[in-house]
């Protein structure tokens, strides 16, 4: 009698590989997903650190720096030209002299945590602690010159002029130039910061949407192999999986965008609006400088007059040849550091900006002992109606700035507390879902 031996059931025996294939890959497809998510969070984590904890505003302090040693060599003429019946408002000068030394301290500091990566950036640093020694020693000769003549209010005698005129040339030649060059090198940390997490925040994105969707695909064919194989409904646990899956997907997504986004608005409506801002701020400041130096130092008047013109159109742009011809000129049609504000804060600040201007042209008609008098009124009284308008929008951008961030520093608390929890929760819900029907097979 012959024996005939039945071959296996190949179906059969092929039926649990294809579940586990479909499950792995499943499985498989969420960690990458989860992996993407994660390294998309980690890289534009690290671009909002840099930008609105780290870099961004030790960028800032340095900005500032120029503004506090422009104030600081201003507050020296100042007090030169003020005269002994002017004592208590000497010493208001002279304590905001030292209040200023205090700030640029601090200001440095930031700056050279800032560059101990780059040797450049630290010699600069140094350079200007050493310069800003010299100074201060020349600028208490001056003083104490001042002192010794007991001269009154108006222009000391030359010997102080002379003293002083090394110290402002020490400021205006060499370390003013230093602290703006130090602001550019800085700022490059920010701004390659940004270029670099955003080309990185996009392909976080689309590798999140490429990778969820590849893993839904997958698990859409997982559950439609086991309805058609089993003749069973959708298996609850990976209709949930699914769930999982896809709210991962729109959630990662939606979460690494709204950092990137952070990041953009941070960087261009915030951190560049105050850099610019309170770099018109600084030169506006040095410019005040310019009218006590223009009464202080009658051989170099004409000098001032022009470094004012220089940097009058650096913060507002117009077509002129001298300084009358300028301020007659100012029209609210301008370029220059104030040129990006629109609307209302522009109208505003062009307002009292020409309201100094104004008020400048007039002391450049005056005497000398009136003009004394007028700049240490009216003329001071416009520019620090005009300096207060420019502080008002530059602490709108810095709120604008720190909302931006912690925009994203929320989003990307959200993506590390939900979206890994959601993940892992669906790669279990996987295993639950497929092994009933692989143990119909043991």
């Amino acid at each position: 009698m012959t024996v005939t031996v039945s071959p296996p059931v190949r179906r059969e025996v092929s039926v649990p590989r294809r579940v586990r294939t479909l499950a792995g890959l499943s499985l498989v497809s969420l960690a990458l997903l989860l992996a993407a998510v994660l390294a998309g969070a980690a890289s534009t984590g690290a671009g909002l650190r840099t930008i609105g904890h780290d870099a961004g505003p030790q960028v800032l302090a340095t900005t500032g720096l120029y503004r506090q040693m422009s104030e600081m060599d201003a507050l020296v003429a100042e007090a030169l030209l003020l005269g002994r019946e002017y004592g208590p408002q000497q010493q208001a000068d002279l304590t905001a002299y030292d209040q200023r030394r205090l700030e640029i301290s601090e200001s440095l500091l930031k700056a050279y945590r800032l560059a101990l990566d780059d040797p450049t950036e630290q010699r600069t640093v140094e350079a200007l602690i050493e310069g800003l020694g010299r100074y201060e020693r020349l600028a208490t000769q001056a003083r104490l010159l001042d002192v010794q003549s007991g001269h009154t209010a108006g222009r000391p005698p030359a010997p102080v002029v002379q003293a002083y005129q090394r110290a402002t040339d020490l400021m205006h030649r060499e370390l003013l130039p230093k602290a703006y060059n130090l602001t550019l090198e800085t700022g490059t940390i920010v701004r390659r910061a940004h270029d670099a997490e955003r080309s990185t925040t996009w392909l976080a994105g689309t590798a999140v949407i490429v990778i969820g969707l590849l893993a839904l695909v997958c698990l859409l064919a997982l559950q439609t192999y086991l309805a058609r194989r089993f003749h069973r409904v959708f298996a609850p646990a990976l209709v949930c999986a699914t769930v999982l899956g896809a709210a991962g997907l729109v959630t990662g997504a939606v979460l690494i965008n709204r950092q990137g986004q952070a990041l953009e608005e941070g960087k261009r409506r915030g951190f560049d609006s105050v850099l610019t801002l309170t770099r018109a701020r600084a030169i506006s400041r040095s410019m005040h400088g310019d009218q006590s130096r223009y009464l202080l130092d009658p051989l170099r008047k004409d000098t001032y007059e022009h470094t004012f013109l220089d940097k009058a159109r650096t913060i507002v742009a117009v077509e002129s040849t001298s300084l009358p011809d300028y301020q007659s000129k100012l029209q609210a049609n301008f370029q220059g550091l104030l040129g990006g504000l629109t609307g209302e804060d522009r109208a505003r600040t062009f307002a009292a900006y020409q309201r100094f201007q104004q008020a400048d042209a007039r002391m450049r008609t005056l005497p000398a002992e009136a003009a004394i008098k007028f700049w240490d009124g009216e003329l001071t009284q416009a520019y620090e109606s005009y300096d207060k308008v420019l502080e008002g929008l530059v602490r709108r951008y810095e709120s604008d700035f720190e909302r931006a961030i912690d925009t994203g520093d929320g989003a990307l608390e959200t993506l590390w507390r939900l979206v890994p929890a959601g993940l892992v929760t669906g790669a279990l819900l996987i295993l639950v879902g497929v092994r009933p029907r692989l143990r119909e097979y043991r």
